[in-house]
C-alpha cells in the first residue's frame, strides 16, 4: 500500500539477515520518495528480528509521531508502538520481533504510518511470510504402474517441493522425477520392484532407520546430505520391500552439495506379474510448504 502527500516523506528499508531489493523509486520533482520493495513479500523466520531502517521526513511542517501496526491471522490487528518524533528529520531504526505460529506459514502485515503535526499522514504497507524454523511434511500417496495405460501413472516429480504423479510415455526427460523401474530383457510379466530416475541430478538414499511418520523438513535434509557426504546415494533403487524408506534429492557435483526433494515410504510392491494393472503404492513427503 502506497500513499504519497505533498508534506510528507519515509523511507523504509526492511533488512533480515541478508540485504533485501534496494531499487528505489523516486518522484522526478517531488520531495517525496519510497523504497519500491513496500510491494515486495520478505521471508522471515518466526521468533527472530526484522530490522527496518528508517529516513522520514518532513519538508513541511513538524514531525509528530510514527504508530506501528502488525496484522495477522491469529493475533488480529495489534498496536506496537507510539513513538514520539520532532523536528523535520528522523533517521531510526525499527526492530520488529517475529510471532511464532503453529502454521509453517502465515502472512504478517507490519503498518508504519507517520504524522506530523499539521495533521498530514503517511501510511505504508509491509507483508511478511513468517516461516517456522522447522516443520512436519505433509503426505501425499501415489498409486503406480509400471506399464501405464492412458490416465495411469508410472511415476512422480516434485513441483514447487510437492510430489505430483506422472505419466513418462511422453515426459521421459522430466527433471526431479521418480520412475518405476521398467526392465524389458525381463519381459512383459516380470515385476522390476526397483524405481529410477531419468534426471541426471537426482539421487536415492535407502534408509530403513529414518523415522517417516515424523518427517520435518530439516530432519529429510540433513539425513540426505549425510548420506551424500559418505557416498550413500544412487540412480536407482532395487528390490523394494514394503517398509522401505527412500530419501530422494538433488546433488551439484561442482559445488559438492546436496539438497533434499522428500522421502517415500514403500507401503506396498505388486504380489503378481502384470506390469499394465499392478500396483505400487507409496506414501511421499515433499519438501515444499
Amino acid at each position: 500500500m502506497k500513499k504519497i502527500f505533498p508534506l510528507l516523506a519515509i523511507i523504509l528499508l526492511g533488512a533480515f539477515n541478508c540485504a533485501c531489493d534496494e531499487d528505489i523509486e523516486e518522484g522526478a520533482e517531488s520531495p517525496v520518495y519510497i523504497v519500491a520493495n513496500w510491494l515486495k513479500k520478505d521471508s522471515v523466520m518466526g521468533g527472530q528480528h526484522y530490522f527496518f531502517k528508517m529516513d522520514i521526513n518532513s519538508p513541511k511542517g513538524t514531525l509528530d509521531k510514527l504508530v506501528m501496526t502488525s496484522v495477522d491471522g491469529y493475533n488480529g490487528k495489534q498496536e506496537l508502538e507510539t513513538i514520539q518524533l520532532s523536528g523535520t528529520k528522523k533517521k531510526m531504526e525499527y526492530d520488529f520481533q517475529l510471532p511464532i505460529f503453529p502454521d509453517s506459514l502465515v502472512e504478517v502485515q507490519l503498518r508504519a504510518k507517520v504524522t506530523t503535526n499539521e495533521g498530514e499522514e503517511w501510511e505504508g504497507t509491509k507483508t511478511l511470510k513468517v516461516f517456522a524454523a522447522d516443520y512436519t511434511l505433509t503426505e501425499s500417496e501415489m498409486n503406480l504402474v509400471e506399464i501405464p495405460a492412458p490416465g495411469k501413472y508410472n511415476g512422480f516429480r516434485f513441483t514447487a517441493g510437492k510430489p505430483e504423479a506422472i505419466s513418462t510415455l511422453n515426459t521421459e526427460k522430466a527433471t526431479q522425477q521418480v520412475v518405476i523401474y521398467y526392465n524389458k530383457d525381463q519381459g512383459d510379466n516380470v515385476a522390476s520392484k526397483g524405481i529410477i530416475t531419468n534426471a541426471a541430478n537426482v539421487r536415492f538414499s535407502r534408509v530403513n532407520s529414518f523415522d517417516y511418520a515424523n518427517a520435518k523438513y530439516n530432519s529429510v535434509l540433513n539425513t540426505f546430505r549425510d548420506r551424500y557426504n559418505v557416498g550413500e546415494v544412487y540412480t536407482s533403487i532395487g528390490n523394494l520391500t514394503v517398509g522401505d524408506v527412500i530419501l530422494i534429492g538433488t546433488i551439484d557435483e561442482t559445488a559438492k552439495k546436496a539438497y533434499a526433494l522428500g522421502v517415500m515410504k514403500v507401503f506396498a510392491v505388486p504380489e503378481t506379474n502384470n506390469q499394465a494393472t499392478d500396483t505400487y503404492r507409496f506414501g511421499v513427503k515433499g519438501m515444499g510448504r
